[in-house]
């Protein structure tokens, strides 16, 4: 029986999708990619909300049907891009003795390889795979090596056009396991998080991958977060964080505009430093941001203030602490999987905790929105969880595995067209969500 409540949910998350597909049809359409298509990790703004319609609100027994499986994709832990008729995805293959990073091209309705194209080269110690997922915009393709390559390639041949070994030119330092944040990409810049005594974040020119400028260091670890544009009262920003600073910087000059130590907000004035990866992006909505941070560190939320030159703490929560970002914010509540692997529900006004329990079989999960409703893949097992956006235990109305591939199930799910794309290791997959 649907409650007032999950009804109003439901309105609220259905209000919220519609909203973002009206900014993500604006931004996709001036990056030269149609409305069904994702060309970015997570979709418009990281937010992990897809705005397809009419997908089935339940599945068959056994899970949708399987329209393709393509082995041979290399290794690794990121996500598919869709893009036309195509589907990027990153990954790994040792060649004479090295791990070498490369991208591989789908063909969208079968699952063939049209291409492969080296770019990189691979992180080569625990968790060997591609981390980056890579970045689609006007015919050209950008990926990110988990050695800190940044690559330019030709979309429709995989050519390589410009290599950039970032993390070496400007001496960046990551925590934990390589570089693995997804390439920010607009007319003029690729973007991306160095860390380390020299430098924050570069902006590379997009024609030839030179220096546009160097912001500031903050003398931190680059984390594993995303850069992503905001645009706050007609300011635009770039929004990142390390791994204790978060930070928007003007894309223009690469100037500070703001920046806050969360590090020290979250561990009650302590320094982050064990396990100082940050696997998620921040969330913007309505002048606020939503940071999340695993390992049992907690999530906060934050406000611009007008004119986008500084933030204030809004709220900190320590039950919701999430890994892979297990996490959506729909209509005024966040979902998410926490590191503790307790299914959590967090008012996103007051960051008050309304539900926060283990599931059986659940694990870090990664956590979508689709069509109103909740997408969840455990990380351990490879259930997928199709559940309703309502407040409380996680609502679950039907699941299936996934048993092809093999290493963890870290993939973040994507769907486009009325498909679902996942990859397990070496293996892409896609299933009929209509």
């Amino acid at each position: 029986m649907t409650t007032t409540r999950s009804f109003c949910v439901e309105f609220m998350s259905r209000s919220v999708a519609k909203s973002i597909l009206g900014a993500a049809l604006v931004l996709l359409a001036a990056r030269g990619v149609a409305a069904d298509d994702v060309p970015y990790w997570r979709g418009q703004g990281h937010h992990g909300i897809y705005t397809e319609q009419g997908t089935r609100s339940t599945w068959p027994e056994g899970g949708p049907a399987q329209q393709w499986k393509t082995p041979g994709v290399g290794a690794g832990y990121s996500s598919p891009v869709v893009v036309g008729r195509r589907v990027y995805v990153t990954g790994y293959k040792e060649r004479d003795g090295q791990r070498v990073e490369m991208l591989c091209c789908l063909d969208r309705d079968t699952g063939a390889v049209l291409w492969q194209s080296d770019y990189g080269q691979a992180w080569s110690k625990d968790y060997p795979g591609s981390r980056s997922t890579p970045t689609f915009s006007k015919g050209e393709i950008f990926a990110i090596s988990g050695s800190g390559e940044v690559a330019k390639l030709d979309a429709a041949s995989g050519a390589l056009l410009w290599k950039v070994n970032a993390k070496q030119l400007y001496k960046g330092v990551n925590g934990g396991w390589g570089s693995a944040e997804s390439p920010l990409v607009d007319d003029r810049a690729v973007y991306f998080t160095a860390g380390g005594s020299q430098t924050t974040m570069v902006a590379l020119n997009r024609l030839d991958g030179s220096a546009l400028w160097q912001s500031r260091s903050f003398n931190d670890k680059a984390s594993y977060v995303s850069p992503t544009e905001i645009i706050h009262n007609g300011q635009r920003q770039i929004v990142g964080a390390t791994t204790n600073m978060l930070f928007g910087i003007k894309p223009e000059s690469g100037e500070l505009a703001w920046s806050c130590n969360f590090g020290q907000i979250l561990d009650g004035g302590r320094t982050i430093k064990r396990y100082d990866i940050i696997a998620n992006s921040i969330v913007y909505r309505d002048g606020r941001l939503l940071l999340s941070n695993g390992y049992g560190h907690g999530t906060a939320m934050f406000k611009l203030n007008d004119d986008a030159s500084a933030v204030e703490t809004l709220w900190t929560n320590v039950d919701l602490s999430s890994q892979h970002h297990g996490f959506v914010w729909l209509g005024d509540v966040i979902y998410g999987a926490s590191h503790n692997r307790k299914w959590t529900c967090v008012d996103a006004a007051t960051g008050r905790t309304l539900f926060s329990e283990r599931v059986p079989q659940l694990g870090q999960a990664q956590v979508i929105a689709v069509d109103g409703r909740l997408l969840v893949y455990d990380s351990e097992r490879g259930n997928v969880i199709l559940a309703k956006a309502e407040t409380g235990a996680l609502a679950e109305i039907c699941r299936f595995v996934i048993r092809d591939g093999e290493q963890q199930h870290w993939c973040h799910p994507v769907v486009a067209g009325g498909v679902l794309y996942l990859r397990r290791g070496d293996v892409a997959m896609a299933y009929d969500l209509k």
